[in-house]
């Protein structure tokens, strides 16, 4: 590249030499022309170096970063593709997920229905025993309320029978069948 400059400026020099000027511009064209090329060759030798010398590396140093860039892109183009394909799969199996989804919220819902029952039920018999053992108290206590009556009732026959006997009967004969009773009482 630095050849191609070099002679790009020579050619350049040459084609400016070559025009026609006047006579008595000439030698001070030509001194001037002359110092010219010499310059811009100058000029041009040392833009050639630099290019030489610091080109190659800050094209290396930018392909560098290219081909980082480049894999970098392919890298995360990679990801995103697999990420794609994990959708589209799990999207593929989201009718089966929801219905795995379905059955698993019925068997729930069944398992608190059985729960439920089965409280309920518990619940149920417990009142039940509870209402069974009122009602055989409430039973128990008419019974001895009905007994109580009865003999409350008795002995107020028996009260009645025993004062009409004693005014139609002897004492004495009233002692002795109570004796009698007293003793067949203990006989038995």
């Amino acid at each position: 590249m630095a050849l191609a400059v070099v002679v790009l400026m020579i050619v350049t020099a040459a084609h400016l030499g070559a025009q026609p000027t006047q006579a008595q511009e000439m030698p001070n064209l030509d001194i001037v022309s002359v110092w010219k090329i010499v310059n811009t060759a100058i000029f041009g030798a040392f833009l050639a170096f630099l290019i030489a010398k610091y080109g190659p590396k800050f094209y290396q140093a930018r392909s560098l970063a290219i081909q980082k860039a480049i894999q970098e892109a392919t890298g995360l183009k990679i990801e995103a593709e697999f990420r794609h394909s994990e959708i589209d799969r799990k999207m593929a199996s989201l009718p089966e997920e929801i219905n795995k989804l379905r059955e698993q919220e019925a068997l729930e819902r069944e398992r608190v229905h059985q729960i439920f029952r089965q409280e309920t039920e518990s619940a149920i018999a417990h009142i039940w025993h509870n209402a069974q053992a009122e009602i055989e108290a409430c039973r128990q206590e008419g019974m001895r309320r009905v007994r109580r009556r009865t003999a409350e009732l008795a002995l107020q026959v028996a009260e009645r029978r025993i004062r009409e006997r004693f005014r139609d009967a002897e004492p004495q004969e009233f002692v002795d069948e109570f004796v009698h009773l007293v003793q067949r009482g203990k006989a038995r």
